[in-house]
């Protein structure tokens, strides 16, 4: 009795696992933002011109894309990832595995993304440049969700 008791205070159950996401997906997330609007205001001001995005998807128009754009789909993609990394969390004892091959996949799913933009109106530059932000993000998401969020045994 003692002994389960013990075990008990050791390994964190669901609830202490899922209470820790819930201050670690926030921190991803905003470390995310930080790291891309950072690079964003490098490149626009190395480039001296607007980072091209695709407009109403899935037609291929293209806009500018603004700071606001970049804090968008930085909290868009790491809560995304933090959901399914607490998904993970409440389905597995170790999730981190299954997560990382999840992560990479979407990753390299979404690189694909940025070249659909047409090429006349958006520059390669532009291109390689957005795709640098999904690694970035990626970068900086997966990490602190599997380093933070991991259950202590």
């Amino acid at each position: 009795m003692d002994t389960e008791r013990h075990q008990q205070t050791i390994t964190p159950g669901v609830g202490e696992a899922t209470s820790r996401l819930l201050w670690v997906v926030p921190t991803a997330s905003f470390v995310a933002i930080i790291a891309n609007v950072i690079f964003y205001f490098i490149v626009t001001r190395w480039l001296n011109e607007p980072l091209l995005m695709l407009d109403e998807f899935p037609r291929l128009a293209s806009k500018g894309m603004g700071v606001d754009e970049v804090i968008l789909f930085s909290v868009i993609f790491s809560l995304g990832a933090g959901l399914v990394y607490a998904g993970l969390s409440v389905l597995m004892a170790r999730p981190e595995r299954t997560f990382l091959v999840v992560s990479i996949a979407v990753l390299l799913v979404s690189l694909a993304l940025p070249f659909k933009a047409p090429t006349p109106p958006v520059a390669m530059s532009a291109k390689l440049s957005l795709v640098m932000m999904h690694i970035i993000g990626a970068a900086v998401v997966i990490p602190l969700l599997v380093g933070l969020g991991r259950k202590r045994a």
